[in-house]
């Protein structure tokens, strides 16, 4: 009688090739995708700065030789861009148009706002690179668009976008993590700080020994919304006069235009 082999092994001697994986398959290292690529730079750029981003870094990061990263970004420029985009694509741009303008306005500066500083390192890579992506431009434009609507003449509403745009970025380069912003987050060094404010030399200080202890408070996001606030009040009233300045020159076109010539017959 023909031995019988063990159950086990007629069981594993019965399976499709396809069922038993290959050695070594459970340590395969994933395909490398640009998506990956631009992911991990920006763990890089969060962890330890803009300047901490070099292509052999990424790569001795990732397990790849630098080679494999030129399969999917042409240099360091472009994968820089890349990130940027990628961050301000989280940015919800989709505001109701029923809105005022200046409420538009101010809903996409705090949501800029809110990505930027979720995303340490960035506020400071934007500040030097203007990145023309597909998300970076459905930003501009949704933030042109209203300012457009409120009537300001073209090159006047390149400028008030440049202004809200750098006053958000350049509030969000002052990191929630600065030592200053720490200093006044801290219950008992920000009353030392005061009490610093309050003793200096009156003749010398006089406003500041007053209203020092206004000024550094922890307050940074009511610090946001007063100066945008003001911005803003500022473009509005820009529009208003550039409408009434273009109806007064329509009015006194029309009063200058010869009046009508009427033929007979």
């Amino acid at each position: 009688m023909a031995q019988r082999r063990p159950a086990a092994a007629e069981d594993a001697g019965s399976r499709p090739l396809w069922f038993i994986p290959p050695a070594g398959e459970r340590h395969r290292r994933p395909a490398l995708t640009r998506e990956h690529v631009v992911a991990e730079a920006l763990t890089v750029i969060g962890a330890d700065g803009v300047d901490a981003l070099t292509m052999r870094a990424l790569a001795t990061r990732l397990g790849v030789v630098p080679g494999a990263l030129y399969r999917h970004v042409r240099n360091k420029e472009q994968l820089r861009d890349l990130v940027l985009d990628g961050v301000l694509a989280e940015v919800d741009y989709e505001v109701d148009h029923r809105l005022a303008w200046t409420e538009r306005v101010k809903v996409l500066a705090h949501r800029l706002r809110t990505v930027l500083e979720n995303h340490p390192g960035i506020a400071g890579l934007l500040k030097t690179r203007d990145p023309l992506g597909p998300h970076s431009l459905a930003l501009a434009e949704a933030f042109l668009a209203p300012l457009h609507a409120a009537g300001l003449p073209e090159r006047e509403t390149g400028l008030a976008f440049s202004l809200v745009y750098d006053y958000t970025l350049g509030f969000a380069l002052s990191s929630p993590n600065s030592v200053n912003e720490q200093r006044v987050q801290d219950t008992e060094t920000r009353n030392k700080l005061h009490a610093f404010l309050r003793s200096l030399p009156a003749d010398r200080f006089p406003t500041l020994v007053a209203l020092g202890g206004h000024v550094w408070l922890n307050n940074r996001d009511e610090r946001f919304a007063a100066g945008l606030d003001t911005l803003v009040a500022g473009l509005e009233t820009a529009a208003r006069a550039g409408t009434v300045a273009a109806g007064n020159r329509s009015a006194d076109q029309n009063r200058a235009a010869p009046p009508p010539t009427h033929h007979t017959r």
